[in-house]
């Protein structure tokens, strides 16, 4: 978060085990965003810029130093964290020691509170409603902030929760509506699997594709996908990405089959919180990869 022109984001198992803490614990989950985020520090350098054409100042130079950083600066993303993490230690909060983009209040009458930083947006889930207003107040008392209250919609991501059963789903029906109009395969007919039962994919040298960039464009969304909300398409992506260095017809073919399940499924998603006890399936698949026998 503090390297050389990071923008803080958090890591991804991070911020679905903060849902599904949320959800089993029946904790409140408020959103905020930062409005102009990396203005709110102070520059560390000295830097200039040339004003851009069209822009009178009156004055003949033509060169301004910086007092804030701009975006698009390379250390603007990390005077941001720097400052940020500076006014949520001064309120009490403890930065974790596993991903940096966590921080962690307690408060004898409010109890715990949780806040997950990305980029400008703050997640903040807590055991009581006070202790999320406290910690929103804090915040908008520093910066310009606009109040997102209960989330909906954060970080690419549709929250719908169910309070009563104490469940959490996280789903990202945009982020497939436009992959699938990416690949031109928005009104392609829906397929019920990700990938057909026995289908085997090898490295065979035939039919190479022209432009292996397609291809790794489109597994590398698919691996966004699998990774945050779809982890139904798991296995699908992980034998599609066997081919990035050298992706065939067949494989571009197997990959836009993915499309049509996701297709007919856009709206499903990963499932946090609840009360029932989870369980798992394992099948064993020896020499599965033709190619290399792993």
């Amino acid at each position: 978060m503090t390297r050389r022109g990071r923008l803080p984001v958090p890591n991804t198992a991070t911020s679905r085990a903060l849902f599904a803490v949320a959800a089993a614990n029946g904790w409140e989950v408020h959103h905020f965003d930062g409005m102009t985020a990396v203005l709110n520090a102070k520059m560390d350098k000295e830097m200039y810029i040339k004003l851009p054409e069209g822009v009178e100042s009156g004055e003949l130079a033509d060169r301004r130093r910086l007092d804030l950083p701009l975006y698009g600066t390379k250390q603007a993303g990390r005077l941001w964290g720097i400052k940020l993490t500076e006014e949520l230690e001064q309120m009490g909060a403890t930065r974790s020691t596993v991903d940096p983009c966590v921080y962690e209040w307690h408060h004898p009458v409010h109890g715990r509170v949780f806040i997950l930083v990305y980029v400008d947006d703050l997640i903040v889930a807590g055991e009581r409603f006070a202790g999320a207003e406290v910690i929103k107040s804090g915040v908008a008392a520093k910066f310009e902030v606009r109040d997102m209250e209960e989330v909906k919609d954060c970080i690419d991501m549709k929250v719908m929760r169910d309070k009563k059963t104490k469940k959490l789903s996280l789903s990202n029906p945009g982020h497939i509506v436009a992959l699938l109009q990416a690949f031109g395969m928005d009104t392609c007919t829906p397929s019920k699997t990700a990938m057909a039962s026995g289908i085997k994919l090898s490295k065979t040298g035939e039919i190479v594709l022209p432009d292996g960039n397609r291809y790794a464009e489109l597994v590398g969304s698919l691996l966004y996908l699998s990774t945050t909300t779809r982890p139904d398409i798991a296995f699908a992506v992980g034998v599609l990405s066997r081919f990035m260095s050298c992706p065939e017809q067949d494989h571009m073919r197997a990959a836009k089959g993915v499309l049509r399940y996701l297709r007919g499924s856009s709206r499903l998603g990963a499932m946090c919180g609840g009360n029932e006890a989870r369980q798992g399936y394992v099948d064993t698949d020896w020499a599965g990869d033709i190619d290399g026998r792993r």
